[in-house]
């Protein structure tokens, strides 16, 4: 009994000095590397500018269901209105893919940088089909 609450005893004291160590030594790092910090700040406001706006986007489809969904039904085959739905998600995955291209320039971004960039691009693509869907069927009603 007294030895385990001895080993807390000193375990929390070993713990709370490796804490303050890192993060002593992480605000000296800090201190010592503005720009690091500056550019990691100008990516996070980046990345958010693009979140915004991709999240923002296909909402803007709401002014054109109507038409869009009449268009859709004057087509002769299902897979011609099909393709309608395609292009439009389509055409707002490319919107973001270039608004990222030109937020942020990927000449010599390194590998978990382009498998951050697919990932995001990825779920922007499903959350523009499923934001789309849904006007489509609130509109439709």
């Amino acid at each position: 009994m007294i030895l385990a609450e001895v080993g807390k005893f000193v375990g929390s004291k070993v713990a709370a000095a490796i804490i303050f160590i890192a993060v002593a030594a992480g605000g000296i790092w800090c201190y010592r590397n503005p720009e690091a910090i500056q550019a990691f700040g100008h990516l996070v406001k980046l990345t958010l500018l693009w979140v915004v706006v991709a999240a923002a986007l296909p909402w803007s489809s709401y002014v054109f269901m109507r038409p869009l969904l009449r268009f859709q039904a004057d087509q002769l085959s299902t897979s011609g209105a099909s393709a309608v739905s395609i292009a439009v998600v389509a055409g707002y995955c490319l919107i973001d893919i270039l608004f990222a291209v030109y937020l942020g320039e990927f000449g010599d971004a390194g590998t978990f940088t382009w498998i951050v960039l697919l990932l995001g691009f990825l779920a922007a693509g499903a959350y523009n089909f499923v934001i789309c869907e849904s006007l489509a069927r609130h509109v439709d009603t």
